[in-house]
């Protein structure tokens, strides 16, 4: 999530609750994996197993290109290895861009963890800070530039659309000593309502809840899904929402790349992209 501090006042609220129940025969998925690009896979096994202290696990569906993949809770993180003069491409760290904004995975004590990155040269983008939601977040990078962020804490939301959801996320808290788990996926778009239609009816992710910064003359708003066993942020705006950058060919692209999904009926692999452009890999091995 990204969040500044501000005033919790009242707001009218898009009303996701009437949303149509996924159509017949839909398979309800859940997200699996998030995919990264880097120039040197040693260096990532460093930073995901030695540095956050995941586990490393087989790739689940291994592909043309060497890649490695590390799990800390019920979403992988696979890396692929790209060509050594890959880049970021046209991502930049400006949330009013479209498409994947960030990864995030909750932790009982973000300072301390802040530290041991600090301890290990890693990039911190911005100090452990309280933020709207009584949450405490940091942003930092991985080696190959994909953002990341540390959250302390479970989000009260201004407008809860599903106490159940909502009761379930606010019972399952990380202690001090507990290592990380991943959360949530972070994206913008440009039409929320197109994109809450494209993730609910297509793969039944129903809305948690949401939070608006009234404070921000952007008028932005942060609606929360639930993706089976993690979350997804969606960013959206009042302002225009510049084009997600996507990559033209495989191998090209460092950092931040698609996500994964895995449904609950049998499905033949597939990639689409949702209505802001995201590469979503649908079907593979549970």
């Amino acid at each position: 999530m990204t969040t500044s501090a501000g005033v919790n006042r009242p707001t009218t609220a898009p009303d996701h609750r009437s949303a149509p129940e996924p159509g017949t025969g839909a398979p309800r998925a859940g997200l699996h994996r998030v995919l990264i690009g880097a120039r040197d896979l040693g260096r990532s096994a460093d930073f995901y197993r030695g540095v956050l202290g995941f586990e490393e696990v087989p790739v689940p569906t291994p592909g043309a290109r060497p890649a490695r993949c590390f799990a800390s809770g019920p979403v992988l993180v696979e890396v692929t290895e790209v060509a050594p003069d890959a880049d970021n491409g046209d991502w930049v760290d400006d949330d009013l861009q479209g498409g994947i904004r960030h990864f995030g995975m909750k932790v009982g004590d973000v300072d301390e963890r802040v530290r041991r990155l600090e301890a290990a040269g890693v990039t911190v983008l911005s100090p452990p800070r309280d933020v709207l939601g009584d949450v405490r977040i940091a942003f930092f990078l991985d080696p190959d530039g994909t953002r990341w962020e540390f959250i302390q804490g479970n989000l009260a939301y201004q407008h809860v659309h599903s106490p159940a959801l909502a009761a379930a996320e606010a019972a399952n808290r990380l202690g001090p000593q507990d290592p990380p788990r991943f959360d949530h996926v972070a994206i913008t778009v440009d039409d929320l309502p197109s994109a809450l239609r494209f993730w609910h009816d297509r793969f039944g992710f129903q809305v948690i809840g949401d939070i608006r910064h009234h404070d921000d003359p952007r008028g932005f708003l942060m609606t929360y899904l639930q993706a089976g066993p993690a979350v997804l942020e969606v960013f959206s705006f009042d302002v225009p929402v510049t084009p997600h950058p996507v990559p033209t060919a495989p191998g090209t692209l460092s950092g931040l790349h698609a996500i994964g999904l895995i449904t609950d009926q049998p499905t033949t692999p597939v990639t689409v992209q949702d209505p802001a452009g995201v590469p979503v890999l649908i079907g593979g091995v549970r």
